[in-house]
C-alpha cells in the first residue's frame, strides 16, 4: 500500500515541521514540503495535527492485561506471591486472548513495537503475528509458566520462525539461579543474541545480594560475565556511580519503568545520574498488573518529571528528552537502527496525535504537549510497518474487539473461580 500524510506537523529530531509523509510498503520514502509526485492508494488529511514515530514499549508482559487490578496496593515481593498463582492458571489460549487485549491497548495508545518478557511464547507469538505487530521475544528462564524441557535452542527456533527477534532473558538474579545464569549467557554468545534481565528494583533485592554475595547485583552480573553481551536491565530504581559506571563500560542499556515502580513502592530510578554516565536509556510500561496500563505518554510525563522533584531542579530531563527514550532509544536498545524516527528510509511505524483538544490549546510547544499535556486518548491513527491497524476507533489486529472482550471476561471468570 502507499499512503500520502499530507497537512501535517511532523516530529523530526526534536522539532516540528510541517509537511507531508509518503509510505510506500513498510517504509518510509519521503519527508518533506515538497513532495514528489506520487499516486498513493490513499490520501490522510492530518489536518495540522501531529504526525511522529510511534512508541517502543521496551518492557512489557503483555498477557498481564488480563490480570489488571488483581493484586493491587502491595509492595513487589507480596504482590508478585500473589500474581503468580493467577499466571499459572492461564492456559495457551488465554495468554493468546490476554496478549490480544493488550495489543488493542498498544495500537490505541500508539506502540508500535515492544520488548515481550514473559513465558509461554508461542500463544504470545500467535497473536503478534495475526495481529501483524512487531516483538522482540525473550527466551529463557522467567520464574513463570514456562515448559522448561523445551531447551533454548527450540525456543530460539520458534522466535525464527515466527519471524521476531530474540533476546535472552533471566528473569531476575532472585528468581533465576546462578546455573541458569551461565546457561543463558554461554547459550547468547554462541549464537550472538544479546541478553536482559530485571535489576536492581527494590531494596529488598539489593540488600539480600549484598549479604549473600558481598556484592551489588550489577557487580555479580558482571561476575556471571552476563554484560559482556549486549545487555539490557530493566529497572534499575537502587544503583549508585560505580553500578552505573560498570553499565556504562560495558555499554549496557536501561529501561525505566516508572509508573510500576512507583505503584509497587520500588522507588524512582535515578535517570540523571544514567544519563550523566553516558548510558542509553528506553521506557517500558511493564505489566498491566502492576502499572495499570499500557500508556507511553504516563510514562513519559513521569520520566520528565520525577527526577525534577527528585533533585529539587526544574530543568533537567526535558521534554525532547522524554520523547527520544520512548521512540529512537528504544528502537536503537531492541536492535532496529531503522525505526523510532520519521526519515526517508525508515520503517513506516507512525502515529497520528489529534491536537485540536481544549488540553493541547492554544499550541504554544507541541513537543511539550506531548510529554506533558498529551493522553493515549489523542491517538487516533496507528500504522505499523506500513499497515494501518488502528483509526479513529476501529482495529484491524486479525481478530474482533468485541471477540477479544468477551474471551477476557471468559478469562477472568474462570481464573477467579480456580
Amino acid at each position: 500500500m502507499k499512503y500520502h500524510f499530507f497537512n501535517a506537523q511532523i516530529l523530526v529530531k526534536g522539532s516540528i515541521i510541517k509537511g507531508d509523509v509518503l509510505v510506500e510498503n513498510n517504509k518510509i520514502i519521503y519527508v518533506g514540503s515538497k513532495p514528489p509526485k506520487f499516486s498513493p492508494d490513499r490520501k490522510i488529511d492530518v489536518k495540522n495535527n501531529i504526525l511522529m514515530s510511534g512508541f517502543v514499549n521496551a518492557h512489557c508482559h503483555t498477557p498481564s492485561s488480563v490480570l489488571r487490578g488483581i493484586s493491587d496496593d502491595l509492595p513487589l515481593n507480596e504482590w508478585l506471591a500473589k500474581i503468580i498463582p493467577f499466571e499459572r492458571a492461564m492456559t495457551e489460549e488465554d495468554i493468546y486472548w490476554a496478549t490480544m487485549l493488550g495489543i488493542a491497548e498498544y495500537v490505541s495508545g500508539g506502540i508500535t513495537t515492544v520488548e515481550e518478557n514473559y513465558g509461554n511464547i508461542i500463544p504470545i507469538m500467535k497473536a503478534y503475528k495475526k495481529a501483524s505487530f512487531r516483538a522482540r521475544i525473550s527466551i529463557g528462564f522467567p520464574n513463570v509458566k514456562q515448559d522448561l524441557t523445551n531447551t533454548l535452542k527450540w525456543q530460539l527456533e520458534q522466535v525464527q520462525n515466527f519471524g521476531f527477534k530474540p533476546v535472552c532473558f533471566a528473569h531476575s538474579i532472585y528468581g533465576t539461579n546462578e546455573k541458569n545464569f551461565e546457561t543463558l549467557t554461554t547459550f547468547a554468545k554462541q549464537n550472538n543474541l544479546p541478553v536482559s534481565t530485571h535489576l536492581s528494583e527494590t531494596l529488598k533485592e539489593v540488600g539480600d545480594c549484598s549479604v549473600k554475595y558481598k556484592k551489588t547485583p550489577v557487580e555479580l552480573l558482571e561476575d556471571y560475565g552476563f554484560l559482556d553481551r549486549q545487555c539490557t536491565l530493566y529497572h534499575m530504581v537502587h544503583c549508585d556511580k560505580d553500578d552505573l559506571k560498570i553499565v556504562s563500560d560495558y555499554n549496557a542499556s536501561i529501561i525505566t519503568c516508572p509508573s510500576s515502580n512507583l505503584k509497587l513502592a520500588s522507588g524512582i530510578a535515578p535517570l540523571f545520574a544514567m544519563q550523566n554516565a553516558g548510558i542509553n536509556i528506553g521506557i517500558g510500561t511493564d505489566g498491566a498488573y502492576s502499572n495499570n496500563s499500557f500508556d507511553m505518554f504516563k510514562e513519559m510525563f513521569l520520566v520528565a518529571t520525577l527526577e525534577k522533584a527528585n533533585l529539587y531542579n526544574a530543568s533537567i530531563l526535558r521534554a525532547e528528552q522524554a520523547l527520544d527514550m520512548a521512540t529512537k532509544n528504544g528502537a536503537k536498545i531492541l536492535g532496529y537502527e531503522n525505526l523510532g524516527e520519521i526519515k526517508k528510509g525508515n520503517l513506516a511505524d507512525i502515529i497520528l496525535v489529534d491536537i485540536q483538544k481544549p488540553h493541547h490549546y492554544p499550541h504554544h510547544n507541541l513537543i511539550s504537549n506531548l510529554v506533558y499535556s498529551a493522553k493515549s486518548s489523542d491517538v487516533y491513527l496507528t500504522m505499523t510497518n506500513g499497515k494501518i491497524v488502528y483509526e479513529n476507533g476501529q482495529f484491524d489486529i486479525g481478530e474482533n474487539i468485541e471477540e477479544i472482550y468477551k474471551n477476557c471476561l471468559k478469562i477472568k471468570k474462570r481464573i477467579l473461580e480456580e
